[in-house]
């Protein structure tokens, strides 16, 4: 039918009626319950009137001063407006399983590749906007996380898995669980690295338990320096954190660390009965830097 009517979404949710490949944008009910739909382009003046429930064309008023639509078109933009509220709505979902899913079952075959690819750019800047906004510091990041840290968003089978201290110095990730099973532990492993902090901290520093055979990670510290006083708060922290969760006070037996001095004298503030054990990798680690720097040569090491 050449007046069949066709009812789709702009890209603002607004609905849009489609006639004889013309878009049309409500106006408004009139007295004899007739809806009143005028051209999408801003230039131009025709318009339709609708029945109020939008499936039939009672009249068609003027002409269009402009070309209209391909059915290519409005497919794409049924087509964008479709994937962007689903990429919304499950932003864990493969945008390519999201369009897969309603080339199938909602539009038709003409849609081209590049057509595609601009659809897929639309859901990512439509999943961004549910994102936090771009943080620009560390005072602003922490807080923000101190604000969700008991959302759901940030808990780990429904449980709290993110902990920062009253001072804000730094960010704890472990659980629950984690923290009961370090009780079943006496030798226990702690290292840090610089390549995998994330923006505006300085190092990550993890914590692993070795337990028959395996060495299992427990607890993962974001820090903003390697200052001996935040090693002490950090000890104090997660000392304090294991007591509130298992009714139990921490003792460690034996640690391998790091030959950071500054790490070694917090946790024996902290721990004034621990082993220090030394790690062999860092240990090589420091023996071939010191080779490179005095430049011993190759005849010499053997």
């Amino acid at each position: 039918m050449e007046n069949s009517l066709k009812i789709i979404m702009s890209e603002r949710g607004k609905e849009l009626s489609v006639v004889s490949s013309h878009k049309y944008r409500f106006i408004r009910k009139r007295k004899d319950e007739l809806l009143k739909w005028i051209c999408y382009n801003k230039s131009c003046y025709a318009s339709i009137l609708t029945d109020v429930k939008k499936t039939q064309v009672i009249a068609v008023i003027g002409d269009h001063k402009h070309e209209a639509i391909t059915p290519q078109n409005i497919d794409l933009q049924v087509l964008r407006k479709n994937c962007k509220r689903k990429a919304s709505d499950s932003i864990s979902t493969r945008p390519s399983k999201i369009i897969r899913k309603e080339l199938l079952t909602n539009v038709g075959t003409d849609i081209v590749h590049k057509d595609i690819s601009s659809v897929r750019k639309a859901m990512y800047m439509a999943r961004q906007k549910n994102f936090p906004i771009h943080l620009k510091s560390f005072d602003e990041a922490i807080d923000k996380i101190w604000e969700m840290q008991n959302d759901d968003i940030f808990k780990f089978t429904n449980k709290k898995c993110i902990y920062i201290p009253m001072n804000k110095s730094f960010i704890c990730i472990t659980t629950e669980d984690n923290l009961n099973f370090m009780s079943s532990c006496t030798e226990y492993f702690s290292d840090c690295t610089f390549q995998f902090a994330p923006n505006f901290f300085m190092q990550m520093y993890t914590f692993h338990c070795f337990k028959n055979g395996f060495y299992l990670p427990v607890i993962f510290i974001f820090l903003k320096d390697k200052f001996k006083q935040t090693y002490i708060e950090m000890w104090k922290f997660i000392k304090e954190l294991y007591l509130q969760h298992t009714s139990q006070t921490l003792n460690l037996c034996k640690l391998h660390i790091d030959f950071e001095i500054g790490a070694h004298e917090a946790v024996r503030e902290v721990f004034p009965n621990v082993q220090l054990i030394g790690c062999r990798f860092h240990l090589n680690q420091s023996w071939w830097r010191n080779i490179n720097s005095i430049k011993i040569e190759d005849s010499i090491l053997g």
